[in-house]
């Protein structure tokens, strides 16, 4: 139980971190829209899947994953400057699908009440 909530504790500094580097020290005009949604930290710290969502259309998430993941180790690396760990987790980005799965399923229980109203 201890080892799973300094994990979860890990992610929320690396997401806190992250989307702070992302915005101030970043400047891809491509990723200025991205959010990290959450970060899940591997048990022995060592990698980490970063989540993300975006404003932009849906049609780039993957271009804009590729472009994240190809800055990974530049973002790692002034993690690292920013985090008191002895080691930082690798970053593996991945576009967060569950906003549009939840917004799918709301739509679609509102059309189905709209439908039982009629």
């Amino acid at each position: 139980m201890q080892e799973i909530d300094r994990t979860r504790r890990v992610g929320e500094l690396i997401k806190r971190e992250l989307s702070d580097l992302i915005s101030s020290q970043v400047h891809d005009d491509r990723i200025r829209s991205v959010t990290i949604t959450r970060v899940s930290v591997s048990r022995d710290l060592k990698n980490s899947t970063v989540f993300f969502s975006m404003l932009a259309e849906p049609t780039d998430k993957k271009n804009i994953e590729k472009v994240l993941n190809k800055c990974a180790g530049y973002l790692r690396k002034n993690l690292s400057k920013r985090l008191m760990m002895r080691t930082t987790p690798a970053l593996s980005f991945q576009y967060d699908e569950s906003i549009e799965h939840g917004l799918s399923l709301t739509q679609l229980i509102d059309s189905l009440n709209v439908s039982h109203d009629e």
